[in-house]
């Protein structure tokens, strides 16, 4: 009962640490500053762990990415934010990068290069050989066919006049 307890109370106060903020995005100042509500109050956002390239592509994708929707951010102790789209939760920061607006200067934004596979075995086997054809290969012994002849659609039957 008691471990219970305890169990319950670290667990609590681990996940009030570890909460992030959510916010509505106002604005878009630069290609790597956003203006959010906190608080009843505009805030400046600085993306973290990029180095914008391309300003006016940036501002652009940013703009249309997010407009005024809700994000969540993950301030890091440098300085700056990881930003995630609610409620997708894309990656602005990251996506900044993939589009060619800004480079990584963090380890983990750049997406990666590979593709993991797994190998299941050989792709294209080799055919294996027609079996011969018999003539009792249909097993019915008779060259007639065991289906019933079609009737004609009515639009091909004849009047008789």
């Amino acid at each position: 009962m008691i471990k219970s307890i305890l169990f319950t109370l670290i667990t609590l106060l681990v996940s009030f640490r570890l909460e992030a903020a959510m916010v509505r995005v106002t604005g878009v100042t630069d290609g790597q500053t956003l203006v959010v509500e906190r608080g009843g109050v505009a805030v400046p956002v600085k993306l973290a762990g990029i180095q914008v390239i391309d300003d006016q592509g940036a501002r652009s994708l940013l703009k249309w990415t997010i407009g005024a929707s809700w994000v969540l951010l993950d301030e890091q102790p440098d300085g700056g934010s990881f930003v995630y789209r609610s409620p997708d939760g894309l990656f602005l920061n990251r996506e900044l990068v993939a589009r060619g607006f800004a480079r990584a200067t963090l380890p983990g934004i750049e997406a990666p290069t590979h593709v993991v596979v797994t190998y299941l075995g050989t792709l294209y086997a080799p055919a294996a050989p027609p079996a011969p054809k018999s003539p009792t290969a249909s097993g019915t012994g008779s060259a007639r066919s065991s289906r019933s002849p079609a009737r004609p659609s009515p639009s091909r039957r004849r009047r008789k006049p």
